[in-house]
């Protein structure tokens, strides 16, 4: 038994690593719609936000900011983004560091048209 345990162990902190990197906070807010962040490096080699909604919502604004900077993004396509999917705005930053906190504070309405606001966290790691 104690073998077996020892077997997995490997595996099962591998995959908490990689589950971990990149998303590290989620937010929370009205409307019960809370967002996990995370990064990707971009099409033009800037960093790109991404963002999981906890279910499927449209995003009428975001704005998203660290210290010296803020960026509002005004969405008013109607695009439905699907709960727990991973979705990115094109917008590529750069000058992102690690260690860096950013704010990320969504309007929207969720699947029900119910009205929302969240704000999520993220340290670039």
């Amino acid at each position: 038994m104690k073998k077996t345990l020892l077997l997995f162990l490997p595996v099962f902190i591998i995959t908490i690593a990689i589950i971990s990197c990149g998303d590290n906070t989620t937010g929370t807010g009205l409307g019960s719609v809370t967002f996990t962040m995370g990064t990707q490096q971009g099409p033009n080699g800037g960093t790109q936000f991404t963002w999981s909604p906890s279910k499927s919502v449209k995003v009428t604004k975001l704005i998203l900011g660290t210290t010296g900077f803020s960026d509002t993004i005004t969405d008013n396509s109607g695009t439905v983004y699907t709960g727990n999917q991973t979705w990115a705005y094109p917008n590529e930053y750069t000058g992102v560091t690690t260690g860096q906190q950013w704010t990320f504070n969504f309007t929207g309405t969720d699947s029900s048209n119910q009205a929302y606001t969240s704000t999520a966290n993220l340290t670039i790691p």
